[in-house]
């Protein structure tokens, strides 16, 4: 007998949690808002950092199995960068909005596609320059072009994601470090 009644209760606490209807709001706030710092560097610093990733030996990239050394820097954008922003994409997509929490969700996927797109486009055209070691000259304009190109629309979308996610905190009881 003891032993139905805690499959029964084991079945209804499995049946509670899956149909769950939203996340916590640390979930919401952590998964839209905090995970922006993968963004510290977007423009030139990621580049320097790149180069001083693969100076080092440590420019990589992953498949399904595995992480490894990158063979080029658009390797290195392709199979890490972007593999990588699309799995944050995605986990901001499995949030349930609520109206509470819409407006944050849209935002973070505003932004986070906003960057998805640059890497698809001008960090894959900055890499092949890499790649083909150009001159240093042509390299540092093509970096210096996606700074001024994009800089603008970047802090516009993220200061709309900090703006909406702050208060969504602090309404929360999230505490929250200078940024």
């Amino acid at each position: 007998m003891k032993t139905k009644t805690l499959l029964l209760a084991a079945l209804v606490f499995l049946i509670f949690q899956s149909c769950k209807m939203e996340n916590t709001p640390e979930e919401y706030f952590d998964i839209t808002t905090l995970n922006t710092n993968i963004f510290f560097e977007f423009g030139s610093g990621d580049f320097k950092r790149m180069q001083q990733d693969k100076n080092g030996g440590q420019l990589m990239a992953f498949d399904d199995k595995n992480t490894f050394f990158a063979k080029s820097y658009e390797d290195h954008i392709l199979r890490f960068k972007i593999p990588y922003l699309q799995q944050a994409i995605d986990k901001i997509k499995d949030l349930k909005p609520t109206d509470e929490t819409a407006p944050m969700i849209n935002a973070s996927l505003d932004l986070f596609n906003f960057v998805k797109k640059k890497y698809q486009t001008d960090y894959i055209k900055t890499a092949r320059l890499l790649d083909q070691k150009v001159s240093q000259e042509e390299i540092d304009k093509a970096i210096l072009k996606i700074d001024t190109d994009n800089a603008r629309e970047f802090n516009r979308r993220y200061k709309k994601l900090w703006d909406l996610a702050l208060p969504y905190a602090a309404k929360h009881g999230i505490k929250v470090k200078n940024f």
